[in-house]
Formats: C-alpha cells, sequence, structure tokens
C-alpha cells in the first residue's frame, strides 16, 4: 500500500517541487505587479522577487538572477505610461540600483552586467513611450550603477554602463526628450572625463563620438538645451584629456566632433563655448585656449573639405 501511494503521488510531489523552483516563484509573483499596487499599495509588489534577485547574487546564481529582473524588467514596461510614470520608474529603477550595488560590492560583474542590461531595456522602452521622466530616471539610476562599478574597478562593467547610457541617450532624442538627452550628455561627459583621467584611449574617444552622434540628432531636433550640454561635455574631455600627451589623439577627436557640430549649427556652438568660458575656473583657462585652438584648426580642416 505505501509504495502504491507513493506511485501515485510522485506526479504531484514533481509538480509541487516544480513549482517550488525560483523561476516558477518569480513568474508568479511577476503577475503581482501592476500600475495600481505600485502606487497605491502600502506593500512594494516588487520587493518579494528582489528579495528572491538578491539571494540569487548572494550565492552566485545568475541564471535566478538574469530571470528574475527580465521578468520584473518585463512587467513594469508592459504597465508604464505617462500616468504615474515618476513614481513608477523611480521605484523600479531604485529597486535596480540596490541590486546593482550590491553585485558591484560582490564583485559579480555578470550580475552587474544584467542589472545594466536591463536599464537600457527599460529606458529604451520608456523613450520610445515618449516618457520623459521615466527616462531620464533610468539615465541618472544607470549613472550611479557605472559610477559604483567603476570605483570597485569592475572595467567591463563600468564600460557596459556607458554604452547604455548611450543607447537610451539616442533613443531620448530619436523622440525628442530633452531633459532626458541632456542628463545623459552630461553624465557621458562626468565619464569621459573619468576614462581621460584613467589614460584610456579609446574608451574616450568612444565617448567623444557617442556624444557628437547624441549633439549631431539634438541640432535636427531643436533641443538647444540638449545640444549646449553635449558640447560642454566634449570641451570637458578635451581639457581633461589636453595635459595627457599619450591622450593627445582623444583631445583632437573631442575637437573634430566640436567641430562637427559647429558646421550643424555654428551659432549654437559659439554660444554655448561664450557660457562655458564665462564660468571657468582660473587654473583651467591656458587648458582650454590649447584646447581651442585644436578646435579651430578641425573647423578650419572640415571647412577646407579635407
Amino acid at each position: 500500500l505505501g509504495a502504491f501511494t507513493f506511485v501515485a503521488l510522485f506526479p504531484y510531489m514533481l509538480n509541487i517541487i516544480r513549482l517550488l523552483k525560483p523561476g516558477s516563484i518569480i513568474k508568479r509573483l511577476a503577475i503581482e505587479i501592476t500600475k495600481d499596487k505600485i502606487i497605491n499599495s502600502e506593500e512594494d509588489p516588487i520587493q518579494p522577487i528582489m528579495d528572491i534577485i538578491h539571494g540569487s547574487i548572494r550565492k552566485y546564481d545568475l541564471e535566478t538572477t538574469r530571470v528574475g529582473l527580465k521578468k520584473v524588467t518585463k512587467q513594469v514596461i508592459g504597465i508604464i505610461d505617462s500616468d504615474g510614470e515618476e513614481e513608477i520608474s523611480g521605484r523600479f529603477c531604485k529597486h535596480l540600483e540596490r541590486v546593482g550595488k550590491l553585485a558591484v560590492s560582490s564583485m559579480d560583474g555578470e550580475s552587474t552586467e544584467e542589472v545594466i542590461e536591463n536599464f537600457e531595456w527599460f529606458g529604451k522602452s520608456t523613450a520610445k513611450k515618449g516618457l520623459e521622466s521615466a527616462t531620464a530616471n533610468t539615465i541618472m539610476f544607470l549613472k550611479a550603477v557605472g559610477v559604483t562599478a567603476m570605483e570597485k574597478g569592475l572595467v567591463v562593467a563600468t564600460w557596459r554602463a556607458v554604452e547604455s547610457m548611450g543607447v537610451v541617450g539616442e533613443a531620448a532624442v530619436e523622440k525628442g526628450l530633452e531633459k532626458a538627452t541632456q542628463q545623459a550628455a552630461r553624465y557621458l561627459g562626468h565619464f569621459g572625463r573619468s576614462t581621460a583621467e584613467k589614460g584610456l584611449l579609446g574608451k574616450t574617444k568612444q565617448i567623444a563620438r557617442t556624444l557628437e552622434d547624441i549633439g549631431k540628432a539634438a541640432i535636427a531636433k531643436g533641443l538647444k538645451g540638449a545640444t549646449g550640454q553635449v558640447i560642454k561635455s566634449l570641451i570637458d574631455i578635451g581639457i581633461a584629456t589636453s595635459p595627457i600627451g599619450k591622450l593627445e589623439d582623444a583631445t583632437r577627436h573631442a575637437a573634430k566632433s566640436l567641430a562637427e557640430l559647429t558646421i550643424s549649427s555654428e551659432e549654437i556652438v559659439k554660444e554655448a563655448i561664450q557660457d562655458y568660458e564665462s564660468e571657468l575656473k582660473e587654473q583651467d583657462r591656458d587648458t582650454f585656449q590649447k584646447f581651442m585652438e585644436i578646435y579651430k584648426q578641425e573647423v578650419e580642416r572640415l571647412g577646407a573639405g579635407e
């Protein structure tokens, strides 16, 4: 009788075990994440899944981390719209930031990169929906994870965050989201200065190229504030690289990017340069002037069609 009972119950036991797997639990919990519950409920519907993800990071269970992040991100993307976007995106991005910082503190580069990938997915989706605040929030929290990764020396994760910021920034400018574009340009400038200070030639040049692309799109969309921020960030990079001999190529690249924007809209660039110069610290004036000389050479070269 005992053996018969065991055989009869075995399929049910297997089903229970399957339901208790983290992936199955996450799937059921994700259904509970609704706009109404995020905004109006005292209990945060995202938290239970985040608790599972935190545990998976501590156990180096990358698969559960990946599944949990993907399920939550997909669910929030599905419910977010202009009604409540600030609160929903803020709460969701804060959760992602906590997971990202936990992964960084554990020196878990792969989990950190998974977090960054979901930030990018979410930011591109909110930009596509025209959600200015949600996209700006994504960029802000993404930057925080990138900075933390940089401080801990997670080079691949740091660069992944920079690339994702560029992707979200480009998605934002395509939809004419000035605040989000401006934010992306500002933070890309911050990372550009950091890569310059670390002597990373290739990375610094890549950031300058991304800023140039965003700047050209911002000019085409008539986003004057965002264009101005791109220009300031390029000058920041130029000033940061100028004193470092081995980064001469990056200095010229930043100058060339600035010159390309000048060809597109000379008036906006000149005005932004004047604003930048008026706020310069005394110790930066010589470096600024040296960079401006290189910039003028690049403008002349482009004007001559070289």
